[in-house]
């Protein structure tokens, strides 16, 4: 864990990247060893790498301190290209932040994710909507206000559904044309307006897979910040219709039994891990649930 005296700097040259140190010496012997973390903004003062003005401070409640903010990639050159090693051995690499939850701290990811959400708003919310003029952060609250009109602006929360549909303990799984490689992953899409969240959910699954579902159950949901979802996840039982897929979302799609799933499934870090999961502990069996969370 993170001690609360050190300042960390999250910096992000784009909407998928994030600036991470990653360590020399590892803890092995430790159930859970992160090997990156977010660097110390004294160590990158110490390059010459200092604090944008425009960063912005970690949410309060987290064990961390620091400040956040989009760069230009080449803000990061110096840092990134070599890549250069701090005195501690430790060197600083740009990682995915779809990869960051395998090799960070859990809370320290959490915080990363949350910051990357705000400084995306900040980024994009420096003119007034309504009439074009210059927006000014509300002193103590998280919220813009338009320095000619009045209006104000609050970070952009964009709901989206996630649904794992189960038939006669087989679980649907698509492959989509947004996902790399061949995973499989369950059906997922944004909220229109005018919506319910279940309503969202048997459309999506509707319009994509063909298929209609009753029994919608709520069970989690989990901030995506990429860049600005919130996924509600749902369970549901199959209720009619067969598989025709909506070709220029899917790929391909099936039912999947529990000791049968695809090799490629989301990472453990996604709420669409944790509802495969949680299907396969519903459904299989103890060996099943075994060989999957060994993944």
């Amino acid at each position: 864990m993170t001690s609360r005296e050190e300042r960390r700097l999250a910096l992000f040259p784009d909407n998928w990247n994030l600036l991470v140190l990653e360590k020399k010496e590892v803890a092995r012997d430790q159930a859970r060893h992160p090997l990156h973390e977010l660097p110390r903004e004294e160590e990158l003062r110490s390059l010459g790498i200092v604090s944008p003005d425009s960063a912005l401070e970690f949410p309060s409640g987290s064990s961390l301190r620091g400040r956040a903010s989009f760069v230009d990639r080449q803000y990061l050159a110096p840092l990134v290209d070599r890549p250069l090693r701090t005195s501690e051995g430790d060197r600083f690499l740009l990682i995915s932040r779809r990869n960051a939850p395998d090799t960070m701290d859990p809370e320290e990811c959490t915080v990363a994710n949350r910051v990357f959400h705000l400084a995306y708003w900040d980024r994009a919310s420096r003119f007034c909507g309504t009439c074009a003029a210059p927006m000014e952060m509300i002193s103590g609250e998280m919220a813009k206000q338009c320095s000619a009109c009045g209006a104000t602006s609050y970070p952009r929360i964009s709901p989206a559904v996630i649904v794992a549909v189960v038939r006669q303990g087989k679980l649907l799984l698509a492959h989509s044309r947004r996902h790399s490689g061949k995973m499989y992953s369950v059906l997922a899409g944004f909220v229109e307006a005018g919506e319910t969240l279940e309503q969202a959910a048997a459309r999506e699954v509707q319009e994509e897979c063909g298929i209609t579902i009753k029994n919608v159950r709520y069970l989690a949901s989990q901030p995506w910040p990429f860049p600005t979802a919130l996924m509600a996840a749902f369970t549901a039982d199959y209720a009619g219709g067969e598989i025709a897929l909506q070709d220029e979302e899917i790929v391909s799609a099936d039912w999947f039994a529990p000791g049968e799933l695809p090799r490629e499934i989301p990472d453990a870090y996604s709420i669409a891990r944790r509802l495969i999961e949680r299907f396969v502990s519903d459904h299989g069996t103890p060996q099943d649930l075994q060989r999957l969370l060994s993944r």
